[in-house]
């Protein structure tokens, strides 16, 4: 009778990894999203990822307008970030349960979708505007996998994101700082 192995190293391939997520932003309110990333597993210890992570969150409008002759009641948003780019990461232990460290180059895009709210004598007007703004960001991650199977592993990780957009409406540079944290499967 032949004994089952226990897999330690991922099979080496072209895949897929879908993690659901929560960013601590410096400034923003919590964010929740995901991410979805193609993945390049080689039978070293040295990998890399090409994804897409996005998060939402809601509050005040960091930009408000004011009209003439009215009263602004309310200024809220819901906000969008979405990070795009490569990460490079380095397995540190090849176990069932692998921790990996990585870093990471990424282009941003920021859009906030503002309600504002306004009063004149006798009328509630309420209007919608979106601004955008785009820039960079950098990315330090570290992980852990738990190998199911060689093709098949959960994912856990904490990354530190470091960046700045320019956001038109303030004619001035906007910066985010603080860590996204995830979990989800590698396929």
């Amino acid at each position: 009778m032949l004994a089952q192995v226990t897999p330690t190293v991922e099979k080496e391939r072209l895949g897929v990894e879908i993690c659901l997520g929560t960013g601590l932003l410096k400034d923003f309110k919590p964010s929740y999203g995901g991410s979805i990333d193609v993945i390049f597993i080689t039978d070293d210890r040295v990998g890399a990822s090409l994804g897409i992570h996005l998060l939402r969150n809601r509050g005040q409008s960091i930009y408000t307008e004011v009209e003439p002759g009215t009263e602004l009641v309310s200024a809220t948003s819901a906000r969008y970030f979405t990070i795009s780019g490569f990460e490079l990461n380095y397995v540190l232990l090849q176990r069932r349960f692998t921790p990996y460290a990585g870093i990471g180059i990424n282009w941003l895009y920021f859009h906030e979708q503002s309600q504002f709210v306004y009063y004149i004598p006798g009328w509630k007007i309420t209007t919608w505007k979106n601004f955008q703004g785009n820039g960079f960001c950098l990315s330090a991650t570290l992980g852990s996998r738990y190998l199911i199977k060689p093709s098949v592993s959960m994912v856990t990780k904490i990354e530190l994101l470091l960046g700045k957009f320019y956001y038109p409406p303030l004619y001035d540079d906007m910066y985010i700082k603080g860590i996204a944290v995830s979990f989800g499967m590698r396929l």
